[in-house]
């Protein structure tokens, strides 16, 4: 009895299970009878509507040529399961091979947020970035394929690892170096070092605190404020950079960025009286300048606009917020997209997070065996030295004890 034969048997006779529609449909996939396959997945609709047979049609489709069908199944798929990492993955496949590589991004970005440690998206977002000759995103990723690849002993990882490793060990060399030759006040060759650094590896946001500081205490506040904005979308929650920013903004005369940044670091100084009335003073001295001139707010969104279709989505996200703070009518209407795009650079995060509160809802009921896997995940994806990782681990431990 050939694949087909044995397909029509089980229809027929309805004894066999969905896995053993599944089984045989993966097999003629396999074999390459991808019409087939797409026939007998057809078939298991009448059975279920799960969202990966929307996916394992479109991959037929796709073999078939038939394309544009393909993305309206993958399309279908997360429209049933927006969380279908496997269907975004696809598309993001799709529209690289076709050169698409923003829309190509913007789905890899995707399939991470449900699934952090897909090693396959990582990588092809650190080609895709690298692509677009945005170093600072590329390496990102390729960090992020280096932690969660699954096969550590490939000769394309150990290429990568070796890669990154070495320009990581030249970027601290030249960092450590600037910071001797600055700390004997010779500024030019510090410079220099600091700018070697950051070619071998920019996203230590050091080097770029580091250039900044050099260049401001040289009056020259345009380089300074693009180092240190550099170093503020590799470290959004330093008050130190915000406050930095304001200043150079503020001397600059760019009253509009010296209003934004004053106000964020405003929220991280709320409790420190002083320092909240000096900030907000001057946020007062500032406003007029701007009510005065309404199109400097409004550069801020089409530079938002601009990042966001560029996928540089740090920027996009410091845009966006910043036209908020300068049209707060606004926030109901891009808020939404700044939440996405954080939650886009910042996968790892939201999955903790639900991780736990799934974890903790769990044990709450006592069902420590299934809560286990969700603190086993959080010990997956947090780094070591973390509070996440301490928390996970321990309440992994009551999970275990108790299950």
């Amino acid at each position: 009895m050939d694949n087909s034969e044995a397909k029509s048997h089980i229809i027929n006779n309805n004894e066999d299970t969905q896995g053993d529609l599944a089984q045989i449909a993966e097999t003629l996939y396999s074999d390459k009878e991808y019409e087939k396959a797409l026939k007998m997945y057809t078939d298991m609709l009448l059975y279920s509507t799960d969202s990966d047979l929307y996916v394992k049609m479109g991959n037929c489709l796709d073999k078939l040529g038939r394309t544009d069908t393909a993305i309206e199944y993958w399309q279908k798929a997360i429209d049933i399961d927006s969380s279908n990492s496997n269907a975004f993955i696809n598309l993001g496949n799709h529209y690289y091979a076709r050169n698409k590589i923003e829309l190509a991004i913007s789905n890899w970005m995707a399939a991470l947020v449900s699934m952090p440690e897909e090693p396959t998206a990582n990588l092809n977002l650190a080609i895709a970035y690298t692509m677009k000759q945005m170093t600072t995103e590329a390496f990102k990723y390729y960090d992020r394929y280096l932690k969660y690849a699954q096969d550590k002993t490939s000769d394309k990882y150990k290429e990568i690892q070796a890669q990154i490793e070495k320009n990581k060990k030249l970027a601290n060399d030249y960092l450590k170096l600037g910071v001797q030759y600055q700390a004997t006040g010779d500024k030019l060759s510090a410079l220099k070092c600091y700018k070697r650094a950051s070619l071998y590896y920019p996203n230590f946001s050091k080097i770029q605190l580091n250039i900044g500081s050099l260049y401001y205490a040289d009056k020259n506040y345009e380089e300074a404020s693009k180092h240190w904005t550099k170093a503020m979308y590799l470290d959004p929650n330093y008050p130190k950079t915000i406050s930095n920013l304001a200043v150079c903004h503020d001397m600059l005369k760019q009253f509009d960025y010296a209003y934004c940044y004053y106000t964020i670091f405003a929220s991280y100084v709320i409790n420190q009286p002083e320092d909240y009335n000096r900030v907000i003073t001057r946020c007062h001295k500032i406003k007029p300048y701007l009510n005065e001139n309404p199109l400097l707010i409004e550069n801020h969104i089409l530079i938002a606009k601009n990042a966001f279709a560029n996928c540089d989505y740090s920027k996009a996200i410091s845009e966006f917020k910043n036209y908020i703070i300068l049209k707060p009518q606004e926030q109901e209407v891009y808020w939404e997209l700044v939440n996405k795009l954080e939650q886009y650079l910042n996968p790892d995060r939201v999955m903790i997070d639900a991780c736990s509160d799934k974890g903790i809802k769990l044990m709450g009921e006592h069902k420590f065996k299934e809560a286990q896997k969700y603190f086993a995940r959080i010990l997956v994806l947090a780094d070591s030295g973390s509070a996440d990782y301490a928390n996970a681990r321990r309440k992994f431990g009551i999970c275990l004890q108790n299950s």
